[in-house]
């Protein structure tokens, strides 16, 4: 097991040079001498303070949730509610190693770099556009398909070059097409493996998003995701310990439609071949549900 002190003077080290060319240096806890660490701990929790011109950031590690806080210059440390939440990262110490920590300092130097460093404008490609966490629980907006891949990007980097290609092909994220060409595989090969970290890891992100998504994103990780699934006794039984309450009975029940329906599985395997959009179409989840309502994916 893993000590949350260690893990996040890991991610202190990982990110420090990220934090300076970004504008930010850590800030030592009262009393610490220069050279000293700058991670401190608070009854349950690692904390983590970087300070600049540009305000302050916090990170707090409590239980399996990395929160990624950030405030202006004035912000009362003593009171993280002051902060915005800008990401939380899912880090289980029981059962997580040293490479977890590497793959959480890209995310985080990812996320850094993302809201703080100077951008050069690249004209010749669409600029990724993903939902911020503090955007989906405030309920501001709610995450989409492409924040979905970005947030998978985290256990899967190449995911991050194929939704590139994906936007720069089609114009704007064809979801159902990325995932069944690109996603599902892997994702696939973690459900169906026995790496335990890698399924919590998975469904952390898959609970956080159908959480706080749109009906389009939870279709997409019920039907076009999880569907796939088909009702396997064997697959059924290791991902329901990681779902979440909302995401049971409809996981449950497009798999069982699946595993009975030839219609539906000719659906989710061959979506509509890609047009340029001039009405706005229902998605997969939406057909699949409007023709279950109507009796039509269920009987062959």
């Amino acid at each position: 097991m893993l000590e949350q002190s260690y893990v996040m003077n890991g991610l202190y080290n990982g990110i420090r040079d990220t934090a300076a060319r970004c504008g930010f240096t850590a800030v030592l806890p009262e009393g610490a001498q220069k050279g000293a660490s700058p991670v401190y701990m608070r009854e349950n929790a690692a904390v983590l303070d970087l300070s600049g011109e540009k305000g302050k950031l916090r990170f707090v590690f409590s239980g399996t949730r990395i929160h990624f806080l950030s405030g202006p210059t004035d912000v009362d440390l003593s009171d993280d509610t002051a902060f915005n939440l800008d990401s939380t990262f899912y880090f289980d110490p029981a059962t997580y190693e040293d490479k977890d920590v590497k793959t959480l300092v890209n995310e985080v130097n990812e996320n850094l770099n993302d809201a703080y460093a100077e951008k050069k404008q690249i004209v010749s490609k669409k600029k990724v556009q993903t939902v911020s966490t503090n955007a989906a629980r405030s309920g501001a907006t709610a995450y989409d398909p492409v924040t979905l891949a970005s947030k998978l990007a985290a256990m899967f980097p190449a995911f991050k070059d194929e939704i590139r290609d994906n936007i720069n092909t089609y114009g704007e994220f064809l979801c159902e097409t990325f995932f069944l060409e690109h996603g599902n595989a892997p994702i696939m090969e973690v459900i169906k493996g026995n790496d335990t970290r890698q399924l919590k890891k998975l469904f952390g992100i898959l609970g956080d998003v159908y959480e706080d998504g749109t009906n389009e994103v939870q279709g997409l990780i019920a039907v076009t995701i999880l569907g796939p699934i088909k009702n396997d006794p064997a697959l059924v039984q290791k991902i329901l310990p990681y779902l979440t309450d909302t995401m049971v009975e409809p996981v449950l029940a497009v798999s069982k439609r699946l595993a009975k329906s030839q219609s539906a599985n000719l659906r989710l395997e061959n979506p509509p071949k890609y047009k340029p959009k001039k009405q706005k179409k229902p998605g997969l989840m939406q057909r699949m549900m409007s023709a279950g309502n109507q009796g039509g994916l269920g009987q062959n």
